[in-house]
């Protein structure tokens, strides 16, 4: 009995053992299984989060570009305002300089470039010499080919016709060839290419402007590039219209922003001609390190022009006490001339009556001489006759 209780004993511990491995090995199947589900959940969560998080960088992406436009086209049109409401003020007051390179320039015009430009080229209307009026008082015609930059304002029907003032320029290589263009912006210092300064430079198109003759330094308009100065009315810059710091000026302050601006080449300078510039290169120092137009106090060419008109004054004083005496030896030469011409007609007349008296006398002479011969020939012509008689009285006898 005790023999058989064993073996079942032993036999039911091994049923026990085998359940056991059994169900270790189911469970450890479902564990497998769950593992593998719960894995290709968290594949498939990875999946969207990584979709997830590069939509929300590409929308932010997205949002930063656009919200960069807006704020350079705000910027811009900012600017474009502020520089029409300084332009419309009449106030005398400078607008302040700005320091800015021609490679930010540049830049500045590339950014632009997608965007509505400032400086959009307008068609040519078919009658070149009618141009309608945009709303501003000027329209600037640039002459390449004779160097002269000519200003025209508007007549009584509202067209650009009326020639107001022409200004000697050089240009360059890169200089527009042709086409109207309008004004975007200007500066009181502008720096170069070179490293060299404009003074009152306005904007044209791009990167082409309106300016001075080149500055060394910024703001100290003693800092001329006489040389360079020189060459105006010549073929001198790489692209800019160079023109005399007057003429800059001028149109710095007259033509705002929106003026028309165009490129054109003739032999013909124009209406009102081609002016002429100073040649400064020979002078000293002092002098031709600034412009002689520039109306600074302090340009030492206010005071040399002075000097100048102070000595040629008094060379005109004696020009004209010369011119006096000169018109008094002319009246006595003209006192002297005309008593001894008087004297010569009284001598002529004197001796005309002389000579007539003379030949009065002759002629007298010769008509008693003719009278003494007539009556001779009446004498002999009587005793010829009185012969006659006598010969025929004999004969009758």
């Amino acid at each position: 009995m005790s023999k058989e209780k064993g073996i079942f004993f032993f036999s039911k511990q091994n049923l026990v053992k085998e359940d056991k491995k059994a169900y270790n090995r189911e469970e450890t199947k479902n564990k497998g299984k769950i593992m593998k589900k719960i894995k290709e959940i968290c594949w498939k969560n990875k999946k969207t989060k990584i979709l997830t998080i590069t939509g929300i960088i590409s929308i932010l992406l997205v949002i930063a570009i656009l919200a960069a436009i807006i704020i350079l086209n705000y910027q811009n049109n900012l600017k474009t305002t502020q520089a029409e409401i300084l332009s419309q003020e009449e106030a005398q007051e400078e607008i302040p300089g700005e320091e800015i390179s021609m490679e930010e320039l540049e830049e500045q015009v590339n950014e632009q470039a997608g965007e509505e430009q400032q400086t959009e080229e307008i068609k040519e209307e078919e009658n070149t010499q009618t141009k309608k009026s945009n709303g501003k008082p000027y329209y600037i015609k640039v002459n390449y080919g004779a160097q002269v930059v000519t200003i025209y304002g508007l007549d009584s029907d509202g067209n650009y016709t009326v020639p107001v003032k022409a200004m000697v320029c050089s240009t360059g290589e890169y200089t527009p060839k042709s086409g109207v263009y309008k004004i975007p912006a200007r500066w009181e210092w502008l720096r170069l290419q070179g490293y060299v300064w404009g003074h009152y430079s306005t904007q044209i198109t791009g990167n082409i402007l309106f300016h001075s003759v080149p500055y060394l330094k910024k703001g100290d308009p003693a800092s001329l590039e006489y040389w360079e100065y020189d060459k105006l009315g010549t073929y001198a810059s790489a692209g800019c219209v160079r023109l005399t710091v007057a003429d800059a000026k001028w149109i710095y302050d007259n033509c705002a922003n929106g003026t028309y601006v165009e490129f054109y080449s003739s032999s013909n300078p124009g209406p009102l001609g081609k002016p002429t510039a100073k040649k400064i290169s020979n002078m000293p120092d002092e002098l031709r390190n600034w412009d002689p137009t520039d109306s600074n106090p302090n340009n030492p060419w206010h005071t040399y022009k002075e000097e100048q008109e102070q000595p040629e004054n008094q060379v005109n004083e004696i020009d004209e006490e010369n011119e006096g005496t000169e018109t008094k030896n002319e009246i006595e030469q003209i006192t002297n001339t005309e008593q001894t011409n008087t004297e010569i007609t009284n001598t002529v007349q004197t001796n005309t009556i002389a000579e007539n008296e003379q030949v009065n006398e002759e002629v007298s002479n010769v008509q008693e001489n003719n009278i003494m011969v007539n009556e001779q020939q009446d004498k002999n012509k009587q005793n010829n006759q009185w012969k006659k008689a006598n010969i025929q009285a004999n004969v009758s006898i």
